[in-house]
């Protein structure tokens, strides 16, 4: 199996937590962002994760993929197909428009880029989201929302969120928190952060393991 992937990408984490989970083998191709060619080849446009299977079956649906590779149902996927699952995918836009507004600044830097998909990542993103320079401008207002949504997922975390086992739900949020560890001088409080190292432990997670070896 091959998994093509950005580094950042939320929905990447998601796959590259369960196959972690999982223990299964992969193929990891971390593609440059300006590479358009790759995913449009594979699948029409260009959106990643993608991965293809051994079976000649490919998708670029992030939740698609688990449930394929979730064979003993291990996450509880049938979550995902409950009414409740759009407030939680509510719940993930939230935290995703603030913590892509504070990070996108700082994820251009990293192992990930080079100087010519920098650039692309910058104009693509700037077109959405304006300046990344009036971002970290603005970082209070990101960081005050996200303190408030933070402070709410606290009251659902026990062991995990709403369970006493890892389920999709915790691959979900996990990943989608995950960017704001590269935020200069931000810190989870000690609930969230417990809560995201046994995550961590239990996915056998590495966020940048492809720039590492």
């Amino acid at each position: 199996m091959k998994l093509y992937h950005y580094v950042h990408c939320p929905f990447c984490v998601r796959v590259r937590m369960a196959l972690g989970l999982l223990n299964i083998k992969y193929e990891s191709v971390v593609l440059p962002y300006d590479d358009e060619k790759t995913p449009i080849d594979l699948m029409g446009k260009k959106m990643l994760p993608i991965m293809s299977f051994e079976d000649g079956f490919t998708s670029n649906e992030s939740l698609i993929i688990i449930e394929k590779l979730d064979v003993s149902n291990l996450l509880d996927i049938e979550k995902v197909k409950e009414d409740s699952f759009k407030d939680f995918e509510n719940l993930l836009n939230k935290i995703g428009g603030d913590v892509h507004s504070l990070c996108m600044p700082y994820w251009v830097w990293t192992p990930e880029f080079n100087d010519s998909s920098r650039e692309y990542f910058t104009k693509k993103k700037e077109v959405k989201r304006g300046p990344f320079k009036n971002l970290i401008k603005e970082k209070d207002k990101f960081l005050a929302s996200l303190s408030i949504t933070l402070s709410e997922i606290e009251k659902d975390i026990d062991e995990f969120y709403k369970s006493e086992s890892l389920t999709i739900l915790d691959i979900c949020l996990a990943s989608h928190l995950w960017g704001m560890f590269i935020f200069p001088e931000f810190q989870f409080s000690d609930k969230i952060y417990d809560y995201l190292m046994r995550v961590k432990e239990k996915t056998n997670f590495d966020y940048h393991q492809d720039f590492w070896q």
